[in-house]
């Protein structure tokens, strides 16, 4: 006798495939060989809503795209989704979503749609291997958006609620704890892990935290850091503390050289403190919080020459470290090694450099921001783009060969985390850069990294 969770899997994936014909629950029963009613009754008890109701709306939900994107009638998708006439078409879509087919044509606003439901794949593909994650924010805190996080992703980054700005406007240690921590004490309900983002940075830090002499500047800096750490304490289980410190189009003597140089001027923390703030901010968090994972994190690592800067910080701060307290542990415990990819320009030779690169660190790396851009998109805000279709089956492509290579090093990886969920809301939605489009379906890449096989 099948197992329940086979036939739903089987189930997910028939509705999936057979949205443009009459799939019901009569006849996923008839295939499955069992009874409608103990179908029905699986899927209500799995899922929370009956399945007549959930091959509906994810019908619905996909014929917007034909609605938005495509010249056909009316009267041509409902008959294509399975609907008799036109007009049931109508009123299911009103039911649905407050609003009929010709009103979204008019006025293109975006659609609330139910996703399809994956709750089985993830675990399958990756618990024996890393941590997979994505980033939470205020749309993602939504019941739909959560819902994908919580099937989908055992690791969460908040995008910007704990960076300096967000946490304390004023002078005087005044914090706004509350959003915040609404936010990651409903990820870990739900048995999600928390990664912290981020504590130092020359962007979304408040003015005042930088400005003084230098003993205010240092003072500033370290009481942030322990009220953060002490404040979140148990909840999160490692932190990004510095964050994109070193300056790009470095030179080949500035990457050997020393590894100060080669920081970026334009940090407020650099001016008031030098190069020294980095490691006053490791220090710092050490002290505050021992339990912790403490991270660097920065972009374009698969540069030769600042993935050589990274490596000489990292490899000096946390010698020194060693050599100082006359402990075998790293001062900088980890690495984010942000990932941002485009398609016309994806260079897995230089991917497979840079992890083996820092792997030699002997610390823990984490594949932090995770996209792949289409190419001709330009980067910003495009919220009514549509992928091409060779455009998706390239950006597939690149995802499948990331996840491969990840899953070959995963003795060295401890975490990939997605750097959003859908192409609407990310930050650089004009690139249709994540795994689910603008309407919560999910692309050719999600499929490349959920089912590997």
């Amino acid at each position: 006798m099948r197992k329940p969770k086979g036939i739903l899997e089987d189930a997910l994936a028939e509705i999936e495939g057979r949205l443009k014909d009459g799939i019901n629950a009569d006849a996923l029963a008839d295939e499955f060989s069992i009874s409608s009613i103990h179908l029905q009754r699986l899927f209500r008890q799995t899922f929370n809503k009956p399945i007549g109701a959930y091959i509906r709306s994810r019908k619905l939900s996909s014929s917007i795209m034909d609605l938005m994107h495509s010249g056909l009638s009316v009267l041509d998708i409902a008959l294509e989704y399975g609907f008799s006439y036109e007009q049931s078409y109508i009123i299911s879509f009103r039911r649905e979503f407050g609003f009929t087919p010709g009103d979204l044509r008019r006025n293109r606003q975006l659609v609330r749609t139910t996703p399809p439901l994956l709750p089985f794949e993830q675990e399958s593909a990756y618990k024996n291997h890393f941590l997979i994650g994505n980033i939470i924010k205020e749309q993602y805190m939504d019941s739909v958006y959560f819902d994908m996080i919580k099937n989908n992703f055992n690791v969460v980054t908040p995008e910007n609620i704990l960076k300096p700005v967000s946490l304390t406007s004023n002078r005087g240690g005044a914090y706004n704890w509350a959003y915040a921590d609404e936010m990651i004490n409903r990820a870990l309900e739900n048995g999600i892990v928390v990664h912290g983002h981020v504590l130092v940075w020359h962007d979304l830090t408040p003015v005042w935290m930088a400005k003084g002499t230098k003993t205010e500047a240092e003072e500033n800096l370290k009481n942030y850091i322990t009220d953060v750490l002490t404040h979140y304490h148990g909840r999160i289980h490692s932190w990004d503390v510095v964050n994109e410190a070193m300056r790009d189009g470095l030179s080949e003597a500035d990457a050997s050289g020393d590894w100060k140089k080669c920081l970026r001027s334009d940090v407020p923390w650099h001016r008031a403190l030098g190069g020294n703030y980095i490691e006053t901010a490791f220090l710092t968090a050490r002290e505050a919080d021992p339990d912790i994972t403490l991270y660097y994190n920065d972009y374009d690592l698969e540069n030769p020459r600042k993935a050589q800067a990274v490596w000489n910080m990292i490899h000096d701060i946390n010698y020194r470290y060693r050599r100082t307290t006359g402990q075998g542990r790293n001062l900088i415990e980890g690495l984010g090694m942000q990932a941002h990819y485009q398609i016309k320009n994806f260079n897995e030779n230089r991917v497979r450099s840079s992890l083996k690169k820092f792997s030699a660190l002997n610390i823990e790396l984490s594949i932090s921001e995770l996209d792949v851009t289409a190419a001709g998109y330009e980067v910003g805000e495009g919220k009514d783009i549509v992928m091409s279709e060779n455009d998706a089956a390239l950006q597939a492509m690149i995802y499948k060969r990331l996840f491969r290579f990840y899953r070959e090093n995963a003795a060295y990886i401890s975490r990939v985390s997605m750097w959003g969920i859908d192409d609407h809301n990310s930050w650089i939605s004009a690139g249709t850069p994540c795994l689910f489009d603008r309407y919560l379906n999910p692309k050719q890449a999600f499929n490349a990294v959920f089912n590997p096989r």
